[in-house]
């Protein structure tokens, strides 16, 4: 037995978020112009001030108000020339506006970086991606055979990844079944996925949070709330007052992947080589596109249409399998609806295609789940994930304010929790939390919205990539 070796490249199609668990505020970052904004090196900043201009701002750090940095600057010019001498690195981006005209300072969850502050995306983030697709796979060749190993009680717990816990070690855990430790159990073990090669900030950028409601969805239960008129036949969907520092969409990621052909013994029949791999993502992204996107209209979202294979950039599909440019993809255009450009139209077999996937935070529930492979693509499948999605997310409401909505979501199978309405100055600040999961059977999906990323005004689905697959040098 060998060890196959293989290039990974990731092309963002739309920005990737993979989180480190810290955020700025607006206190962290500033606008330089239009098209940029700048992060503060705070410290090198707090070096350049005089005593009392560090007691100054260390008091506007203190402050619990809503004051961003640009505001504290533009209150104090020659701060203001020093921080613009004082930036950690700038992102090209424009910030979203309130509905007056200012620039709104939301706070920023940061992309991953290592020691040297360059971004780049671990190796465990797409291994968890391929043992994801890879446990979906093998579930959607046999769901019969693993849906009695489904503990459906366990959604409604604390302890939600127990419900599939059953099922993952019949499909991973084979050589030692009885033994307690998962390392050693794990067949994954046999596939390792490198961090990626460093890249570079300029390769980031801000995308802020947007849910998309479903075709079914109108947005009406948004009437009275400041977002919807009585006249508007539909409401789109959630700006959400959240950026994500993530990958810009068009930027190519390269990882190594090496897989230990013992493992190829497990997978009944599956041979976990470049086309093996190709088929376990194809499978994985068609079903969430058959279960989950195509309940959307996305006909506005850049690139998330054509997931089965290729961006759908009309450049031809061929990828390189050996040689200095072993997995890229031919740059050439294609020719007419082939897929391929006139040199490789004959070669497309020797070459292996790029295929879709979603890597990182912020993506789809629906894209990281194995639920869709276990139900199929029928109404058990939806009720089951909105009783999964319900149990983290459950409707609370003043009861003494929303009998009606108490009675709905109670005529839908579901129990809501009580809350004490809040009031701001003598008027009704938030009687209820609804995230109206509830609803999803009737919508015809789970959850009824689609996680998307905006970015320059552009709306993109969040996390998704092509990948293209070549043997290693």
């Amino acid at each position: 037995m060998g060890v196959r070796h293989y290039k990974l490249t990731l092309t963002t199609v739309g920005p990737v978020h993979i989180g480190n668990g810290v955020n700025y505020s607006g206190k962290d970052y500033f606008k330089l112009d239009d098209k940029r904004v700048a992060v503060l090196d705070a410290k090198t900043f707090v070096s350049r001030l005089s005593p009392e201009e560090v007691d100054e701002y260390c008091e506007f750090l203190g402050a619990d108000s809503g004051n961003s940095l640009a505001v504290f600057l533009g209150r104090h010019p020659r701060l203001e020339f020093v921080a613009r001498e004082c930036v950690a690195y700038r992102i090209e981006m424009k910030l979203a506006k309130a509905r007056r005209g200012t620039d709104q300072y939301f706070p920023v969850a940061q992309f991953v970086k290592d020691a040297h502050g360059c971004p780049y995306v671990p190796g465990s983030s797409v291994k968890g991606m391929l043992r994801t697709a890879l446990l979906a796979y093998l579930v959607q060749r046999n769901p019969e055979r693993y849906a009695a190993l489904y503990d459906a009680r366990a959604t409604q717990g604390n302890d939600k990844s127990r419900a599939c816990k059953q099922i993952e070690r019949e499909v991973f855990w084979r050589e030692r079944p009885n033994a307690s430790d998962e390392v050693v159990n794990d067949i994954m073990r046999y596939v390792s996925v490198s961090d990626s090669v460093p890249l570079s900030t300029d390769d980031l950028v801000f995308a802020k949070k947007y849910d998309k409601f479903s075709r079914a969805d109108s947005g009406r239960h948004k009437l009275g709330m400041g977002k919807i008129s009585k006249e508007a036949q539909y409401y789109e969907g959630n700006a959400l007052n959240i950026y994500r520092e993530c990958i810009r969409p068009g930027t190519r990621i390269e990882l190594t992947l090496d897989v230990d052909e013992r493992i190829d013994a497990y997978l009944d029949g599956l041979t976990l080589d470049d086309k093996g791999l190709l088929s376990v993502l194809e499978a994985s992204f068609g079903l969430y596109e058959r279960c989950f996107l195509d309940r959307f209209d996305l006909s506005g979202v850049s690139g998330a249409g054509g997931g089965g294979g290729a961006a759908d950039d009309g450049r031809c599909r061929y990828v390189y399998q050996g040689g200095p440019l072993a997995g890229r993809r031919c740059r050439n255009r294609s020719v007419g609806d082939t897929g391929y450009c006139n040199t490789h139209k004959d070669q497309a077999g020797s070459g292996s295609k790029e295929i879709s996937c979603c890597i990182g935070g912020g993506v789809d529930f629906d894209s990281k789940t194995i639920v869709n492979a276990l139900f199929g693509e029928g109404r058990d499948r939806v009720y089951e994930i909105s009783r999964i999605l319900y149990a983290q997310f459950p409707t609370k409401l003043d009861r003494s304010l929303h009998q009606e909505l108490e009675a709905d979501v109670r005529d839908a199978g579901f129990m809501p929790m009580g809350m004490r309405a809040m009031y701001r100055k003598g008027k009704l600040s938030k009687g209820k939390d609804d995230h109206r999961h509830w609803k999803d059977a009737e919508l015809g999906v789970s959850p009824h919205t689609v996680k998307l990323g905006e970015v320059g005004g552009q709306k993109y689905l969040m996390g998704r990539c092509s990948l293209a697959i070549g043997e290693a040098q």
